[in-house]
């Protein structure tokens, strides 16, 4: 009798016209939705967090070290070798960074550059050469064979490619680009000068404002989508363009272990390889909040998607009492020939689990249907709204990603299955505990 119970659970799930057949394929359908897009969100969610970290791996030094106190900064060459010496350190690199302003037809609009070393050990460097527009380096120019190579031996600059398509310019031209400061200094005294002023005391007054700015080529760019909307340019010239002489902004370093950046950088200033003057700003710690942020609407995803399954879970429920119903002569007759109450409880429990797994096998099948399809899905509805579900100047990501997690794959068919299993085991009990005398008597 062991297989009577699966046996009668199949039975009564055969199609018919009726009502009953009606409810459980809605019970198939909930399920199905719930888990579906539990599915499709969560492996969104993940893939986001795992690209996002491996962009910022990819294209962020992994560690900012910068002076905390005035004078700090003048020792940064010895901090510099004692850095570059650590065994976690792959490599320590002075750097200089703010904003300048660069001109074109449109007028002027302000960007934020890097200005570094170019040289054969500079990791960072060489991490950001792979984000280099590929189209850019079939450029020919037999008197700069170096177009489109992220170059910065000479008086050159590296832009994103969105902000170069803004300025209208291309890899070769050749761009006006002036320093922040000068160009407030600039703005201030000429809204210093009166109204009235004449021509002659118009031109005394900004014969005293000199504008920094310099000639450089645009020599490459870079994606945006992968390497962000920061500039590069020659250390010596971004010295000069935030008036710092032959000091730095920071060093910037890339370590062995960048996934736990603030634990090696800990370490480093327990050693003393670090003064206290100097403190230290790791890609984890900058771009934590978002990392956080993303992982707690992550784990309300879970809560409100759950409701969706709780709904499918009753539907199984209702569909379970329904049947026990329906079914109440026959439970009658099951009892009176001696089947126990648990074997009457594991009918109609089994045909509620046969209901739950089919829901989730559709489920899986429509939630990676749905992944296999999401950036057409994505450009079909930009195409029909207007509208950018995934803004990539938010997500930083130019597709959306995926990166289905196995535990999470197995905790929602977990979840879907329990409910529907604890959902139709109330009114199996109580079918079960049916006295057959007069359930016989009801039913006839």
């Amino acid at each position: 009798m062991q297989s009577a119970p699966l046996f009668l659970a199949l039975r009564y799930l055969r199609p018919t016209r009726s009502f009953i057949s009606v409810i459980t394929v809605i019970s198939m359908l909930g399920i199905m939705l719930g888990v579906g897009v539990l599915v499709f969100v969560m492996s969104v969610f993940s893939g986001w967090q795992q690209e996002f970290r491996k962009m910022l791996i990819g294209l962020e030094p992994h560690v900012m070290v910068q002076p905390m106190e005035e004078g700090a900064g003048d020792q940064w060459r010895e901090v510099l070798q004692t850095l570059a010496s650590s065994p976690h350190v792959v490599s320590a690199l002075p750097v200089a960074e703010g904003v300048v302003v660069v001109e074109n037809a449109s007028g002027l609009q302000r960007v934020a550059i890097t200005g570094m070393k170019d040289a054969p050990d500079n990791a960072l460097l060489q991490k950001l050469k792979k984000h280099v527009r590929a189209d850019a380096k079939g450029v020919i120019d037999s008197k700069n064979p170096r177009l489109g190579e992220f170059d910065l031996t000479e008086d050159t600059i590296v832009l994103s490619d969105t902000f170069a398509e803004a300025l209208g310019a291309k890899v070769g031209d050749t761009l006006v680009v002036n320093a922040d400061e000068s160009v407030k200094a600039f703005v201030r005294k000429v809204r210093d000068i009166p109204e009235n002023a004449s021509k002659s005391a118009r031109a005394e007054a900004l014969d005293n404002v000199t504008v920094l700015s310099k000639d450089l080529k645009l020599i490459a760019t870079l994606r945006t989508d992968t390497a962000g909307a920061r500039g590069y340019v020659p250390l010596n010239i971004a010295q000069e363009y935030f008036n710092l002489e032959s000091n730095i902004s920071g060093i910037e370093l890339e370590l062995k272990d960048p996934e736990h950046p603030d634990a090696v950088m800990q370490e480093i200033a327990r050693s003393g390889a670090l003064p206290h003057t100097w403190g230290w700003l790791s890609w984890e710690r900058e771009h934590g909040p978002m990392l956080e942020s993303v992982q707690n609407q992550r784990v309300m995803m879970w809560f409100i998607l759950l409701f969706i399954m709780l709904v499918a879970a009753i539907c199984v429920m209702n569909t379970t009492i329904t049947v026990t119903v329906k079914k109440r002569r026959e439970i009658g007759i099951l009892t009176a020939l001696g089947t126990r109450a648990w074997q009457i409880v594991a009918i109609f429990v089994s045909q509620a689990g046969i209901v739950a797994l089919v829901g989730v096998i559709a489920g899986l099948i429509g939630g990676f249907s749905f992944l296999a399809i999401r950036n057409w899905l994505r450009d079909l509805i930009v195409d029909f709204t207007g509208r950018d579900i995934f803004p990539q100047e938010i997500y930083f990501l130019s597709s959306i990603p995926s990166n289905p997690d196995p535990l999470d794959l197995s905790l929602i068919c977990l979840v879907a299955v329990s409910l529907c299993l604890l959902a139709a085991l109330v009114p199996a009990w109580f079918a079960a505990r049916v006295d057959p005398a007069v359930a016989l008597r009801d039913a006839g």
